[in-house]
């Protein structure tokens, strides 16, 4: 099988590419000449494939993406030609531990007092157990988790060693281990909380999933990022923020990234970093060693079983984009 990378490729990927090579006579090519292969190759990994790039690829069977998120590909044309398109969850436990630590520290109050602190501004004890500097803890609060994927789950289990409630939001109410219930109500599982965590993946539903109406509904609440900036009305978000509606918000999720010509730019449209109750991560969640490990070792599980059996371990359902 020819196989056409559109990503890069680490040493750990590398490493795999070696080691199957052979055994499944697999042939593997890069963007170097990608006019000349896209007509020939029979599997693509990547997500930056264009509409016009897929035209091109007439023996295109299937395409691995080697993350979770898939709402940057060409789906009118992918549907039209019945492409397989599967992706991975391997780093999902990574971006669970991201998301915790964006609630702690946003929580905490540590980039407040980080900052207060380095121009010599105290807070707490030493300066007379004022209860405006408070921090709050995570300890048995009421946490909604809107998104139940590997990595709603996996922040579930998380927030357990804290004595959390934890509220599930699902398009299909079942029982799933680690969460006290499940509602399909987004109004039910904010109402319910006072921490509100988003890990869904970005599909024509849950574009501004979080609206000027839902913010209105939070009141008083943390909201913590780790799906997709869009997710989000971004004019919404900041007028909640800057009303003090809602009481703080993390991201590790933006609405603009740098480009080849820009590489320097900021995540988004208003001015969200000059709020003390807000935490900035530059899409991080799954940067880890072991997140690249993990999703790398998912791409090949998919890819093997494809080989194997002519379908990957994951497969994207075309209507649904996850």
């Amino acid at each position: 099988m020819k196989i056409l990378v559109l990503t890069k490729i680490t040493s750990y990927f590398e490493k795999l590419i070696k080691l199957y090579s052979k055994k499944y006579d697999l042939e593997w090519y890069t963007n170097e000449n990608l006019d000349g292969i896209l007509p020939e190759v029979e599997a693509v990994i990547g997500a930056s494939l264009t509409e016009e790039q897929i035209k091109k690829a007439k023996n295109l069977k299937i395409i691995f993406v080697p993350w979770t998120g898939t709402d940057k590909l060409p789906w009118r044309i992918i549907r039209e030609k019945n492409i397989i398109v599967s992706n991975s969850h391997g780093n999902g436990k990574i971006v669970a531990e991201r998301a915790l630590a964006l609630a702690l520290t946003l929580l905490g109050r540590v980039v407040e007092y980080h900052n207060d602190l380095i121009k010599g501004i105290w807070h707490g004890f030493v300066k007379g157990f004022r209860e405006e500097d408070y921090w709050i803890s995570l300890q048995n609060k009421s946490v909604s988790i809107l998104g139940t994927g590997v990595i709603g789950r996996q922040l579930a289990k998380l927030l357990k060693g804290f004595d959390c409630k934890i509220i599930g939001f699902k398009r299909h109410i079942e029982k799933l281990e680690g969460f006290d219930y499940i509602t399909n109500s987004i109004e039910d599982a904010i109402l319910a909380a006072h921490i509100i965590f988003l890990t869904l993946p970005l599909t024509k539903e849950t574009f501004h999933i979080i609206n000027k109406d839902i913010l209105n509904k939070m009141e008083g609440k943390f909201l913590i990022n780790v799906g997709r900036g869009e997710l989000i009305d971004e004019e919404a978000l900041y007028n909640a923020l800057s009303n003090g509606k809602l009481l703080g918000f993390a991201s590790d999720v933006w609405y603009e990234y740098p480009d080849k010509n820009r590489r320097v730019v900021l995540p988004f449209h208003y001015p969200f970093h000059t709020f003390k109750n807000v935490v900035i991560s530059p899409h991080v969640g799954g940067f880890t060693l072991e997140g690249q490990i993990g999703r790398i070792d998912e791409l090949f599980e998919n890819i093997l079983s494809y080989l194997k059996t002519g379908k990957p371990k994951n497969i994207v359902d075309p209507e649904k984009m996850y």
